[in-house]
C-alpha cells in the first residue's frame, strides 16, 4: 500500500482538539473544584449538625428538654462560623482544613457542656466544659478552642461607661463597640455625673471633669486557681483567673490547683457578674457623722487629684455610702431599685487585688510587678496627677484603679467576732452587736477571734490575706513585703493599702487592724452593683 493512502491526523487537526479541550477544561475545572468544596463544606456542615445534636442530647439529659427553646444553629453565607439565631446561651467555632477535615467546638458557658471533633477523631466528645476551654488544639491547623469569656459591664441607671485617654480625656463610650480590652489590660470605666448633663451626652462625646461625681472600674467575675490553700508563705505570683459570668456553673474547688469562683461575686444570696469600684479613694465631704442610710450630710465623690475624705468612723463611712443608692437622695441618678452602694467589702479588696496580680493586671509572661505607692504626704487622690502617676494604677495605665498602695489607710469591711461570736462594734460607732440598724451580714465579711495578729489562719479564701503571704505568721510577711497584721483584741477591723509613709510595707496586699474609730490616715473605697 502507498505511503500517501495511511488515515491520521494533521498538526492542525491536533492542534484544534488541544485547544478544544483547554477550553472545555478551562469550563469544566471551575464546576468541578465547586462541587468539590461544596461537598467539603456539605459535610463539614454534617458534622456541625451532629455535634450540636450531641450537645442538645446532653444539654437536655442534665439540665432540662427546654434548653434549647427556640433556638437554630445556623450558618451565615458569608462565613464558616456556626450561629445561634435567637439568644445566645454558649458558641462555637469552626475550621475547615485545606485536605477538608474539620476542626469544631461547641459550647455552653451558662450549662458548662462541651461537644467538639477534632481534626483526626472520628466522633463527637461530649465533655465538660473546663477552664473556659473546650476541645483541644491541633498542631496540624492551629486551632485553639475558644476561651470563656464574662459578662459585659452591668451598668445601672445613670451610670456612663467611658474611655479614658491617656491625657486624661473622658469620653462617653459606644457601647456596640469594643470600649474596653482586658486582655490588653484596659479595663471598663465608668462614671457618674451631675443631674444639669446626665442625659445630654452623645457617644463620642468628651464629659469634663467638673461635670464628673465619680469615676469607677468594672472587676469582672471570675474564678482563679487556688495556690496556697495549706496556710504556708509562698512567694509572689501570677494568679490565673478565668472569666465567666453568672450564669455559669460554680467551681467550688478547695484545694491547690483546682478553681474558685471568687466569693466576693457572691452577695448575700445574689449571684453578680461584677462590679464596680471607686477609681480612687472616697472624697467630697461628710458634714456630719452619718447615722442612717438616708444621711443627708453626705455629699460623697470619687474624683483625682483632691484630698480624700477621712477622719470618719466606719459607721459614718458606712451610711454615708449607702445613702447614695437610697431613694430620698438620688443626686447621683442612681435607681434604689437596681443599684447597690457600699463600703467596700474586705473580700472585695481581694478580688480586685488578685486581679491586679494576674495576666489582666500587673503581670506579662508570669512576671508581674508591685503596683506603685501614692507618696503624696496630702492625701491627693491619684498622687495629685493620675495621669502621669500611671505606675500607681492597678494596670500601669489609666484605665485601671489608683491608692490601693498608700495615700491613706483604707477602712474596709472586714470585721472579726468578739468573744462571744457576735458582730464586734468595737469602737466603730454602730450601736451594740444586736442593735437591728448595725450592717446586715452581706454587707461586711466575719473572721473568728483571736488574741495574736499573726494568726492568719483565720483568713478566707480569696481576700488576699492567708493566702498572699510570703512568710506565714509575721507581721510583714505579706507579697512585696507589705504589712500583714490580722485584727485581734480590741482592734476588730481590718484596713487595708498602707499610708502615704510606709514606703515598702504598703501596697494592695497590704493589711492592718484597727478599732473602727475617726483616724485622720484613714479613708475607704466605694462599690457600685446591679
Amino acid at each position: 500500500m502507498d505511503c500517501q493512502d495511511r488515515k491520521g491526523f494533521t498538526l492542525i487537526e491536533l492542534l484544534a482538539v488541544i485547544v478544544i479541550l483547554a477550553i472545555i477544561a478551562l469550563i469544566a475545572t471551575p464546576i468541578i473544584v465547586g462541587v468539590i468544596n461544596k461537598s467539603k463544606k456539605n459535610a463539614f456542615m454534617d458534622t456541625a449538625y451532629g455535634v450540636v445534636e450531641a450537645g442538645k442530647l446532653y444539654y437536655a439529659k442534665n439540665f432540662g428538654n427546654d434548653a434549647f427553646a427556640g433556638k437554630t444553629f445556623v450558618f451565615p453565607a458569608d462565613s464558616d462560623e456556626l450561629k445561634l439565631a435567637g439568644e445566645k446561651p454558649g458558641g462555637g467555632s469552626l475550621e475547615v482544613t485545606d485536605n477538608g477535615k474539620q476542626v469544631l467546638a461547641i459550647y455552653d458557658k451558662g450549662k458548662n457542656w462541651c461537644a467538639s471533633k477534632g481534626a483526626e477523631d472520628s466522633k463527637v466528645t461530649v465533655e465538660k466544659y473546663e477552664e473556659g476551654k473546650c476541645g483541644t488544639e491541633s498542631s496540624e491547623t492551629g486551632y485553639k478552642a475558644p476561651e470563656l469569656k464574662g459578662a459585659d459591664p452591668a451598668l445601672g441607671e445613670g451610670m456612663i461607661p467611658v474611655t479614658i485617654a491617656a491625657d486624661g480625656t473622658v469620653k462617653k463610650a459606644d457601647t456596640s463597640s469594643k470600649w474596653y480590652d482586658y486582655e490588653n489590660k484596659q479595663w471598663a470605666n465608668a462614671v457618674l455625673v451631675s443631674s444639669d448633663v446626665r442625659n445630654t451626652y452623645n457617644n463620642g462625646d468628651s464629659i469634663p471633669e467638673e461635670k464628673i461625681l465619680g469615676y469607677f472600674v468594672w472587676i469582672p467575675r471570675y474564678k482563679y486557681k487556688l495556690f496556697n490553700t495549706d496556710n504556708k508563705g509562698v512567694p509572689e505570683q501570677e494568679i490565673e483567673v478565668v472569666f465567666e459570668s453568672k450564669g455559669t456553673s460554680k467551681s467550688n474547688g478547695s484545694t491547690n490547683g483546682t478553681y474558685l469562683t471568687h466569693p466576693a461575686f457572691t452577695f448575700g444570696s445574689k449571684e453578680l457578674d461584677g462590679f464596680w469600684v471607686g477609681k480612687f479613694e472616697t472624697t467630697g465631704s461628710i458634714s456630719s457623722a452619718c447615722t442612717n442610710e438616708n444621711c443627708m450630710t453626705a455629699n460623697l465623690t470619687v474624683k483625682p487629684n483632691i484630698t480624700s475624705v477621712r477622719d470618719q468612723t466606719v459607721s459614718s463611712m458606712f451610711y454615708a455610702t449607702r445613702s447614695m443608692s437610697t431613694v430620698s437622695n438620688n443626686a447621683y441618678g442612681l435607681k434604689a431599685s437596681e443599684i447597690n452602694t457600699h463600703m467596700m467589702k474586705n473580700m472585695e479588696w481581694g478580688a480586685t487585688a488578685y486581679l491586679t496580680q494576674s495576666k489582666y493586671g500587673r503581670c506579662v509572661d508570669g512576671t508581674c510587678t508591685e503596683v506603685g505607692i501614692n507618696n503624696n504626704t496630702s492625701f491627693l487622690t491619684g498622687a495629685g496627677n493620675y495621669k502621669t502617676n500611671i505606675n500607681q494604677s492597678t494596670t500601669g495605665n489609666i484605665t485601671g484603679i489608683y491608692d490601693m498602695s498608700g495615700g491613706a489607710w483604707e477602712y474596709v469591711m472586714g470585721n472579726m467576732k468578739d468573744t462571744s461570736g457576735n458582730f464586734y462594734v468595737s469602737n466603730a460607732g454602730f450601736n451594740g452587736a444586736s442593735d437591728p440598724k448595725n450592717p446586715d451580714s452581706m454587707y461586711y465579711d466575719s473572721y473568728e477571734n483571736d488574741s495574736s495578729y499573726t494568726s492568719h489562719g483565720r483568713g478566707l479564701l480569696g481576700d488576699a490575706t492567708r493566702e498572699t503571704l510570703k512568710t506565714f505568721g509575721s507581721n510583714t510577711g505579706g507579697w512585696y513585703s507589705d504589712y500583714a497584721i490580722f485584727p485581734y483584741n480590741a482592734y476588730s477591723w481590718f484596713i487595708r493599702g498602707g499610708n502615704y509613709d510606709n514606703g515598702t510595707n504598703a501596697g494592695v496586699f497590704g493589711f492592718y487592724r484597727s478599732f473602727g474609730t475617726a483616724n485622720s490616715s484613714y479613708s475607704w473605697r466605694l462599690v457600685v452593683h446591679k
